[in-house]
């Protein structure tokens, strides 16, 4: 059952499995498999953030973060180099991205706020001019433009995990 398995786990299957059609699919799944990995990377970031105890714990959030954002900006560039800059695809990975600086900034502060709220104007223009019909993905892109900003939503467990003893690293890992 899902309870008894380790979580860290699954993120490993998953990476594989992106891993993989980035490395086996054609122009459109690299990118989409890229994309994936990136939201991968955030969901293991997310769980890891509820659990802050240790100055390497922030830093392994930190790091995949910032990989998550790194790989999403490569799937986009891929998706444009295929003509596909102005579609729902496209759109889904500037929301994502929007999404991800957002939860940066939630934790670390920093520019990642404004850059966040940029993808996700970007998204929500190219969404808003492909159609009405599909309100649900414009709605949840308002929904995290309206996100009050969690902004220091973890700055005091940050900031005892940064003055934390990092012996205790693995315990929680």
């Amino acid at each position: 059952t899902l309870e008894s398995e380790n979580w860290q786990d699954l993120f490993v299957e998953g990476r594989g499995a992106f891993e993989a059609a980035r490395r086996d699919g054609d122009g459109l799944q690299r990118a989409r498999a890229a994309a994936g990995l990136a939201e991968l990377w955030y969901c293991e970031a997310s769980a890891m953030s509820l659990r802050l105890r240790t100055g390497a714990q922030v830093e392994a959030v930190r790091q995949l973060a910032r990989r998550s954002i790194a790989k999403t900006k490569e799937a986009l560039r891929e998706i444009r180099a295929l003509g596909l800059g102005e579609t729902r695809v496209a759109a889904t990975m500037l929301k994502d991205l929007g999404k991800v600086h957002g939860f940066t900034a939630s934790i670390f502060g920093g520019d990642d706020a404004a850059e966040g709220r940029a993808r996700l104007a970007e998204a929500l223009a190219i969404q808003t001019r492909l159609d009405k019909a599909h309100a649900r993905e414009t709605a949840n892109i308002l929904r995290l433009l309206r996100a009050p900003g969690e902004a220091g939503r973890n700055a005091e467990v940050v900031q005892a995990a940064m003055g934390g003893d990092d012996a205790s690293d693995d315990e929680d890992a």
